[in-house]
C-alpha cells in the first residue's frame, strides 16, 4: 500500500512588516528620552537635598562647637570660683498655697458581739467550740 510520494512543506516565514518594526524602534527611542529626562530630574533633586542636608549638618556641628565650649568654660569657671550659699527666711505672699497636717478622725472601738437569740437553737448551729 502506497500512498504516494511525500511532499516536503512549504515553509514561509512571516514577521512584522519594515512599518511595524520602524513604528516599535520609534516607541523605544521615546521610551529612552523619557527615562533619561526623569532620572536627569531625579538627579538634580536628589543633589539639592544633599546639599540641603550638607548645609544643615554644617549649621548643627557649629551650633555643637558652640555648646561645647560654652559648657567648657562653665565648668572651668565652676571649678575656680569658690562654692557660697546664703539662706534667708522670707515672708510667705498673701496668696501662697500651703498644706496642713491631715487631723486623725476618731474611729470607734471594735466590738464582736454575738447575739444568741439569732441563732437556731439545735446541735451544729452556732459555735462550736472543743476543747
Amino acid at each position: 500500500m502506497c500512498f504516494g510520494s511525500p511532499k516536503t512543506p512549504n515553509i514561509v516565514y512571516k514577521g512584522p512588516s519594515e512599518e511595524e518594526i520602524a513604528a516599535n524602534q520609534a516607541s523605544l527611542d521615546l521610551f529612552r528620552e523619557q527615562m533619561q529626562e526623569q532620572q536627569a530630574a531625579f538627579q538634580s533633586q536628589l543633589q539639592s537635598q544633599i546639599e540641603a542636608a550638607n548645609e544643615q549638618t554644617a549649621a548643627l556641628q557649629e551650633q555643637l562647637g558652640n555648646e561645647q565650649a560654652a559648657a567648657a568654660a562653665a565648668a572651668a569657671a565652676q571649678q575656680t570660683s569658690t562654692y557660697a550659699t546664703t539662706t534667708q527666711q522670707a515672708e510667705l505672699p498673701d496668696n501662697a498655697q500651703t498644706t496642713a497636717a491631715s487631723a486623725k478622725k476618731k474611729k470607734p472601738t471594735k466590738t464582736l458581739k454575738i447575739s444568741k437569740s439569732l441563732m437556731a437553737a439545735s446541735e451544729g448551729a452556732g459555735l462550736n467550740i472543743g476543747v
